[in-house]
């Protein structure tokens, strides 16, 4: 059987937000063709917080060169792998998720200074890749793949659902402030009757709860920490709406989970949403740059015909079926593996 390696920064069973469950939903069918195995970092690094991950698995990978050597293929969710795998020689695929330099958005006050270094490491990706993906808009020598959707979650009556949404890295890039500060301008009675959770981790979670202290939120805002990927999807199927304000993205996989239990949503315009988010149809959307009011606005339109949004939710969802995003890709592999 052909062996196929995957890199993945962390335990895809720990790791929080979009790359994780991709992986996941993605190997449950990869694994009918092919002998998986994973290179994460171990589970005891999770508690390292002075040094970044990225820069951990890049020196990890050098500890596994030889390991690598006995794959037939390797499929890398991980700008470090991948660029491991350039310096290796080794035949590697690669997903681009979200922004091509992670750490120009660092929450390490010096990863500035290698934004210059990843900017090598991108275009050293780029010509020995044998194929690159993304999950953000189709470019030049980038082929899009959906975020592969594999859940149990069934969708709920929408007398059952209640309250908004977030979920995701608790991260400057998020602008989750700007979540609360619209959600703040919503008359008193629909915030009485609908809560905005915070599902999630990151450096601004202590700057957020204060934000909430300010915007005198307290009664009305949840921060649940972290969720597995089911639990989760659990909590978005009993939301009224998904909120995301973020100031880039490619294709957030948390919308299309949204989507699968047709959970309409309130997003900027910003990546490839655009594609799927159609405004006024299964969401809404607005501008990078947008005012609070208009944000909240956008809510209150949803609430005002969700029926309306929430079915053509459900119906989007539908595009993100991970068993034949997997079929398409196993295509590619082996078209790779044949030519070699």
């Amino acid at each position: 059987m052909t062996k196929v390696v995957v890199l993945v920064t962390n335990s895809i069973n720990t790791s929080y937000g979009g790359i994780g469950p991709f992986v996941k939903n993605l190997d449950v069918h990869l694994s009918e063709y092919y002998d998986l195995d994973y290179i994460t970092l171990p589970d005891y690094f999770d508690n390292i917080t002075i040094v970044p991950h990225r820069f951990l698995y890049f020196m990890y990978m050098f500890f596994n060169y030889f390991k690598l050597r006995k794959y037939d293929m390797v499929i890398s969710h991980s700008h470090e792998g991948a660029y491991a795998c350039s310096i290796f020689g080794r035949p590697f695929i690669h997903v681009y998720h979200g922004n091509d330099n992670p750490v120009s958005v660092s929450r390490f006050w010096y990863g500035k200074y290698f934004i210059s270094l990843f900017n090598h490491a991108t275009k050293m990706i780029s010509e020995k890749s044998l194929i690159g993906y993304t999950v953000g808009k189709e470019e030049v020598g980038r082929k899009k793949i959906l975020n592969p959707i594999s859940h149990d979650i069934s969708q709920k009556d929408f007398s059952e659902r209640s309250g908004f949404i977030f979920a995701g890295r608790l991260e400057k890039g998020k602008r989750v402030e700007l979540i609360l500060e619209s959600y703040a301008l919503l008359p008193a009675e629909i915030k009485e009757s609908n809560k905005l959770k915070i599902a999630g981790k990151g450096s601004q979670l202590e700057f957020l709860q204060e934000k909430v202290n300010e915007l005198k939120l307290n009664k009305n805002v949840e921060f649940l920490g972290i969720l597995d990927n089911r639990s989760l999807i659990e909590q978005i199927s009993k939301s009224k709406i998904f909120l995301m304000a973020s100031g880039f993205e490619g294709f957030p996989m948390v919308i299309a989970e949204a989507f699968s239990v047709g959970v309409p949503s309130v997003s900027t315009d910003v990546g490839d949403i655009p594609r799927f988010l159609k405004s006024g149809e299964n969401g809404m959307l607005v501008e990078k740059d947008f005012k609070f009011l208009d944000f909240a606005n956008a809510v209150q339109k949803i609430l005002e015909n969700y029926e309306h949004f929430a079915s053509n939710a459900f119906e989007a969802g539908k595009l993100f079926d991970a068993k034949k995003i997997a079929t398409d890709l196993v295509k590619d592999i082996n078209t790779l593996i044949e030519a070699k």
